[in-house]
């Protein structure tokens, strides 16, 4: 069995997908051949990792998409696929899966009505009644795992894959094991970055957290951050040898390194955290303007998540949207005492 396993993007959920990729080794075993097709930035992302056999990656920025398609012909000249699982349900995948019309293909529900409807409800006594499975907002990866019993008609599930890696802290997401990067002691990151500014808890908050958790820890505070992130220039104030700012300073790769044995992450609703949970490390993650009922809340044991409860949020599906009020309150009314308390918590 060989199959075509697509997600182009985004970081988290690649990540994500390797619970897919868990699944599908629980039930197929060592008969089964994965081929994950992604995004070019996205590829370090999977490279490397026990369950997955071949990476594609297409970078749009530098290949024209006929001449990626070539190149993904004569893969699959070499490895007939028996099946396209098609995970990302964007215009993108479907002129993949175009190209492949006489295959066997499975497209993964991405719950894409269910979002658009909690953010045009503007009452949080409503949203609440949908908390759950309603509106089939569950976990990701348990929504995974759930989707692919659908799909394959096995119920093996959620427990199946957690035993299936067998690493120390049986997560069903996983990545690729790698070197040692040098940093002396046991720290903890702060990841202040996002994919859209409002999703951003403010800087000035994430630089008074690094103080504080100097001052009642004896970690070190590393932060990571993309070359593009230069309000991470906020921390420049802090001069404690403990602290770290490695923004701009480290490859994806690296960065997995650094948050693979990390003692816990704090960051926003975005991939870094997914990274670090796929490697068992405890998670604080911050919502803004995106909603926990999307489903991408941390799911290790000792992680957990800050998000107030406002009419006006969800404001959008990705978080992309401007904020349309005077303040930012979403972010705002989450304070760094909270923060602190949560990845205390975490540490303990």
């Amino acid at each position: 069995m060989h199959i075509l396993l697509i997600r182009f993007s985004s970081m988290g959920d690649v990540v994500l997908q390797t619970a897919t990729v868990n699944w599908l080794r629980s039930l197929y075993g060592k008969q089964l051949k994965v081929t994950f097709v992604t995004s070019k930035e996205f590829a370090s992302l999977v490279e490397g990792h026990p369950g997955i056999n071949f990476v594609l990656s297409f970078d749009r920025r530098k290949e024209k998409w006929n001449d990626f398609i070539k190149r993904l012909d004569s893969h699959t000249d070499l490895h007939p696929v028996d099946l396209i699982l098609d995970t990302h349900a964007t215009l993108r995948s479907f002129r993949l899966k175009l190209s492949y019309w006489g295959t066997k293909q499975l497209t993964v529900d991405k719950r894409r009505w269910e979002r658009f409807f909690l953010t045009k409800i503007k009452s949080v006594t409503v949203r609440r009644l949908f908390h759950g499975k309603i509106f089939g907002l569950e976990s990701q990866v348990e929504r995974i795992i759930t989707d692919l019993q659908t799909l394959f008609g096995d119920t093996r599930g959620v427990s199946e894959t957690r035993d299936y890696r067998r690493g120390p802290h049986q997560e069903m997401t996983s990545l690729a094991d790698l070197p040692v990067y040098p940093i002396a002691g046991k720290y903890i990151v702060l990841a202040p970055s996002a994919s859209f500014a409002p999703k951003r808890w403010g800087i000035q908050s994430f630089v008074e957290l690094a103080r504080e958790l100097l001052k009642e820890t004896q970690l070190h505070v590393v932060v990571l951050a993309g070359p593009d992130d230069k309000f991470c220039e906020a921390f420049d104030v802090i001069t404690d040898p403990r602290f770290l700012n490695l923004q701009g300073k480290t490859t994806l790769k690296e960065s997995m390194q650094i948050l693979a044995r990390a003692e816990a992450s704090v960051g926003n609703d975005s991939g870094m955290n997914h990274i670090a949970e796929a490697y068992g490390v405890p998670v604080v993650t911050i919502f803004g303007p995106t909603s926990p009922l999307f489903g991408f809340v941390p799911h290790g044991k000792k992680s957990g998540y800050l998000s107030k409860d406002l009419w006006c949020k969800p404001c959008s599906t990705t978080g992309k949207s401007p904020c349309y009020r005077k303040e930012h309150i979403c972010m705002n009314e989450i304070s760094v005492g909270e923060v602190k308390a949560m990845a205390l918590k975490a540490l303990a």
